[in-house]
């Protein structure tokens, strides 16, 4: 029920009982002075609903109401018992000061509900945030391990990779194209050419270089970004939709490394919308303009939970033909602005980025 509706049946309900308790006064005869004296304490009830549900200016308004209606009752019904008379005007002045008092209590019960529900809130996004750095200083312990293993691994690989290029390169010049073995040899030089590619892939996430920072319009880059994917977007019948704060402030980044996440990004969704699709790319401000954030969205296939917990962590992939580094190597990039990137399913399909940077960016050293 909307604030709206509620708020009119509550004010119909007191309108309502104030006028039955009148008209309870009017109709039934002085004779019965012990139903009167019910009646007069029934005016209690709208009273203190007001005040409750209100606060004590409407709670007072509701008994000036039952008051007005009570006291046109007394002077035509009850004016020849004085008596009487005077504890009726007593009652309607309690009347005023209960509904004073209860308005007044009910007014510090809402403030101290909303203390209470924003600390709530704010312990809340305290722990989640906690929670997020925990997950972040989890992933970075292993990412610093596996960048380890994967430098010394690299380097095992690349000395014999080189002797095995140098020796397949000398034996292309000795068999003639026309040699039914010529095939073989261009097949192992095409391997030993992917191999060095996947070697140099490990080498980046081990050792990603320190970023070069210069002031940079996120949205500048984004549009370059964009230029380069167009290609491959009209390709695959993608349609790009931008929505861009125009009225960001420039921040210090390593234009070619947020380049390169941003576009290791768009390809991705790319990847996971086969029949085409929507790509959506906003960006803006957030966290009281703090941080200046890249949200980067697309209409595809998706991923289940299970694979949205691992999409960062190296040589993980949904991909046939993948090292699963991509997206390892954008998230030390981003970490090494000082930022956070982030994957979450959209509500209908496909995924969203979201990637934040502090407003003023420097180097993690």
């Amino acid at each position: 029920m909307r604030w709206w509706s509620r708020d009119i049946l509550r004010y119909f309900s007191i309108l309502a009982l104030i006028i039955v308790v009148s008209f309870f006064h009017y109709e039934t005869s002085t004779e019965h002075r012990y139903l009167h004296e019910i009646y007069q304490r029934a005016y209690y009830i709208p009273i203190l609903l007001a005040a409750y549900w209100y606060g004590p200016l409407r709670g007072v308004l509701a008994a000036f109401l039952a008051s007005f209606l009570y006291i046109w009752h007394i002077q035509s019904d009850w004016s020849q018992f004085p008596v009487y008379s005077f504890n009726q005007y007593a009652e309607i002045f309690l009347y005023h000061v209960l509904a004073l008092v209860i308005g007044f209590l009910s007014k510090k019960d809402r403030q101290h509900r909303l203390i209470l529900e924003k600390t709530t809130q704010e312990l809340s996004e305290a722990y989640q945030k906690l929670n997020n750095t925990f997950e972040q200083l989890k992933k970075a312990d292993r990412l610093a391990a596996l960048g380890q293993l994967s430098s010394g691994i690299a380097h095992e690989i690349r000395n014999p990779l080189g002797s095995i290029k140098g020796s397949i390169d000398i034996l292309e010049k000795e068999i003639s194209p026309d040699n039914e073995r010529y095939e073989f040899v261009k097949i192992i030089q095409e391997e030993v050419t992917r191999l060095n590619s996947i070697v140099e892939s490990f080498l980046e996430f081990a050792r990603p270089p320190k970023p070069r920072l210069q002031p940079t319009s996120i949205n500048d880059l984004v549009e370059s970004t964009l230029i380069l994917f167009n290609k491959r977007a009209q390709e695959c019948k993608i349609e790009i939709h931008k929505q861009l704060n125009t009225h960001l402030p420039m921040i210090h980044l390593d234009r070619d490394q947020i380049r390169q996440v941003l576009l290791n990004i768009v390809l991705n969704s790319s990847d996971s919308m086969p029949d085409g699709g929507i790509l959506g790319v906003r960006t803006g401000m957030g966290n009281n303009d703090r941080r200046i954030f890249v949200d980067i969205s697309d209409s595809g296939v998706g991923i289940s939970d299970e694979e949205l917990d691992h999409i960062f962590d190296p040589f993980f992939t949904t991909k046939a033909h993948g090292t699963g580094l991509g997206l390892s190597i954008s998230y030390q990039l981003i970490q090494n602005h000082g930022g956070t990137i982030t994957a979450h399913k959209n509500k209908d399909k496909g995924l969203t980025f979201h990637i934040e940077f502090p407003s003023r960016v420097s180097a993690i050293t």
